[in-house]
């Protein structure tokens, strides 16, 4: 009958049912109960048995109880749902002197159905547990330790027995575990501090003991040609050269020699920075130009940092053997970030596990992450050599398009004006400028017009994609019609022009330790120019552009405005960009007339950061008299801007206002045009986008004229002046 049961049962339950009947004895002969639970789980192990199970108990019956418990299973037969309660009350009537016989008996089926569900080859269970046990170089007592709680996890009447019964999973049950497992005190406390615990396969809330969905899936994997593709994989080829990247040939020369052989020590890599940095790439490079076995660990679906540490002490338990393996974490984030982990993500994280590999003798590891804010000191100071990736400024991607296209043999599609434009426009990595050249040169587009229509709409996607959809706005360029002539300056720009550049060329060839820097204050009435002159200057130095409104930086809590402050000084140095803060009355307040203490202490900052500063600051402002005195002495420039002088007028009209209309000035409104006061280049504007719909039919200098001349007239209005027409 056995044999028949066993025809209906895979491998895998065969091997279940040997486990749990192995299971069962060792914990029924030291706790021997007889109760329904216990007749349910020995029903479960026994299955074609049970007839003889049933009978062996009638036998130690008197005859009055045999026959009222025969009319009982005339009922019920040897239903598994139902027998158990029956066997269990007949078992309790039972003299104690039997219960030893019928131990014995239950023993001796018990040991023929491990023998009698024996198969030929191995279950899928025990292939997978094999190559696990190898993958995390488990104990023996920790393989049997998972598969206890996997076939308790998986099977249902294990399950009711051994976990909601006696409880194994819990501290109140845990001398049954102990004792099921045929484990020492001892053994037992190794697995709750060895691998399975410390790669998150095991999970210990409080005094419960669950096995992780992860380990659930792993012993569950049939397949065990792709058992590694779950935890690492051989690491791509590179598709950006070592040489794009902008790290110095000594920095890269060094790290190549760190990784060329397998230590005895460990060697642990750092590169991190800001995404899309080509942090990712340059690891690539740097496997490529190794040429040893390198592998990338899978980041999973959810990242999450147990399925990570897993994979890592998987990865280099099947790799790193004789000559040794390069193994690279991108995405490394949560696994090195330990502060406020929980908080952030919800996850606990073990720190003593982290050093521990960051210690482990031959090891050889890149580690990415775009922030290192929240790892601990003592997790930095065991990396061997670390890199930080900055955002590639505009002269850096300018060379970054012409070796891309100089790779992709395109250099003949693109002028040197097209390069300077996309890499002022797109603030794209390697990476996607490479795919976009490619892509264009793959399309065929054989005239520059069609190639360069098809790399900006391969960026313009890329872009869009980034900003979740959205088409990307760059606020921060200049106007397209700007230029220094007409303007009302107080000063030297063309000077302080050739001066930014040979102080913007120092700063590229100096060795980066004094702290220079060159700080301009633009001062005047709104609309004046001020901002767009900042930004002119951005753009002619090639540089990038960081500005920051007052809104930008202002902050309700306590210290937050300082620590703004702080941090828009050092993005500015850290990306080499133009520093633009507007409104800056509102940050450097002077210090005699200050009324309260936050104000005090936003200019003591602001003043601390400017000493500071690597670079070039540029502050507007339009009430110069509201700033603290000795703010003002910090400014190598101050530049006065005022309102349009007549020719002015004239010159900002026919830049913005003219191309709106089929007609050019004549004298007379040429005259009026030059009568008209208190007029700033931001009011042309206003003009201009006010009418920019209208067909050129439609307006008349005249009509233009007049509506400069309401702009005036409101800004006297609001100061309180008397109008003075025309």
């Amino acid at each position: 009958m056995l044999t028949d049961v066993k025809a209906t049962l895979d491998k895998n339950e065969c091997f279940a049912l040997k486990k749990c009947a192995l299971y069962l004895r060792q914990h029924l002969d030291r706790y021997f109960t007889l109760d329904e639970e216990t007749m349910k789980i020995l029903c479960y192990t026994l299955r074609g048995e049970m007839t003889r199970v049933n009978e062996y108990i009638l036998d130690l019956l008197d005859d009055s109880r045999k026959m009222r418990f025969k009319e009982e299973l005339s009922e019920c037969g040897l239903d598994p749902e139902e027998y158990p309660d029956l066997a269990a009350r007949m078992l309790a009537k039972v003299k104690t002197g039997y219960l030893h016989k019928f131990k014995h008996f239950i023993f001796h089926l018990l040991e023929q159905n491990l023998k009698k569900f024996q198969y030929s080859g191995k279950s899928d269970i025990e292939k997978t547990i094999t190559a696990i046990k190898k993958m995390f170089d488990l104990t023996d007592q920790e393989v049997e330790f998972s598969l206890f709680l996997f076939i308790t996890a998986g099977y249902e009447i294990p399950r009711d027995f051994f976990t909601y019964h006696l409880k194994c999973d819990e501290f109140a049950g845990r001398k049954n575990l102990v004792n099921i497992l045929n484990l020492t005190q001892r053994e037992f406390n190794k697995i709750l501090e060895g691998t399975l615990a410390r790669t998150g396969l095991l999970e210990i809330s409080g005094f419960d003991l669950s096995i992780t969905d992860d380990l659930i899936s792993l012993i569950q994997n049939s397949s065990t040609r792709s058992f590694t593709k779950t935890f690492f994989s051989k690491m791509p080829p590179n598709t950006v050269p070592l040489e794009y990247h902008f790290v110095e040939q000594e920095q890269t020369e060094h790290i190549l020699e760190l990784l060329k052989h397998k230590p005895e020590t460990a060697t642990h890599i750092l590169l991190y920075g800001s995404p899309g940095t080509g942090k990712t790439s340059y690891a690539y490079g740097l496997a490529e130009k190794l040429r040893i076995p390198a592998y990338e660990i899978v980041r999973g679906n959810d990242n999450k940092t147990s399925q990570r540490r897993a994979a890592i002490i998987a990865s280099l338990n099947m790799t790193n053997s004789e000559k040794g393996s390069l193994i690279l974490i991108d995405e490394a984030d949560n696994i090195l970030n330990t502060y406020f982990s929980w908080f952030m993500r919800g996850e606990t994280q073990d720190k003593g596990w982290l050093n521990q590999i960051l210690e482990e003798p031959g090891t050889r590891m890149i580690w990415i992450t775009n922030s290192i804010d929240g790892v601990e000191q003592s997790v930095l100071r065991r990396f061997a050599y670390s890199l930080c990736f900055k955002p590639f400024n505009r002269k850096q991607r300018i060379r970054l398009w012409d070796s891309v296209l100089k790779n992709n043999m395109a250099e003949h599609f693109l002028s040197n004006a097209d390069i300077t434009n996309l890499a002022g426009h797109y603030k794209v990595s390697a990476g996607a400028m490479d795919i976009a050249v490619k892509k264009a040169v793959e399309k065929n587009a054989k005239s520059k017009k069609r190639f360069h229509k098809a790399v900006t709409l391969t960026l313009d996607s890329h872009e869009s994609l980034l900003n979740h959809g959205k088409k990307h706005k760059d606020k921060d360029t200049v106007e397209k019609d700007y230029s220094l002539k007409g303007l009302n300056v107080q000063g030297n720009i063309q000077f302080m022009m050739q001066q930014l550049e040979k102080f913007d060329n120092y700063l590229q060839q100096s060795d980066g330790k004094s702290r220079i820097n060159m700080n301009l204050l633009f001062f005047g009435p709104p609309g004046t120019g001020k901002s767009e002159l900042a930004r002119y200057i951005a753009c002619n130095l090639d540089k990038e552009l960081i500005c920051k409104k007052t809104s930008d930086i202002l902050d309700s809590f306590v210290g937050g405005t300082e620590q703004n402050i702080k941090e828009a000084f050092e993005e500015a140095e850290s990306e080499e960009a133009v520093l633009i803060i507007d409104e800056v009355d509102s940050l450097l307040f002077s210090r005699d007339q200050a009324q309260r203490s936050w104000e005090i202490s936003f200019t003591n900052e602001f003043l601390t950061q400017m000493e500071r500063y690597r670079g070039i600051l540029i502050c507007t402002t339009n009430r110069l008299k509201g700033l603290d005195n000795a703010s003002i002495r910090r400014f190598n420039y101050k530049i006065g801007f005022n309102y349009l002088k007549p020719n002015g007028n004239v010159i900002f009209y026919q830049r913005l206002l003219e191309p709106l209309t089929n007609s050019s000035l004549n004298k007379t409104t040429k005259e009026a045009l030059k009568k008209i006061i208190d007029l700033a280049p931001g009011d042309f504007k206003v003009v201009r986008d006010k009418n920019f719909f209208y067909h050129p039919e439609e307006l008349s200098p005249q009509s233009l004229i007049q509506a400069l001349q309401e702009e005036a007239d409101v800004k006297r209005f609001h100061s309180g002046r008397k109008h003075i027409g025309f």
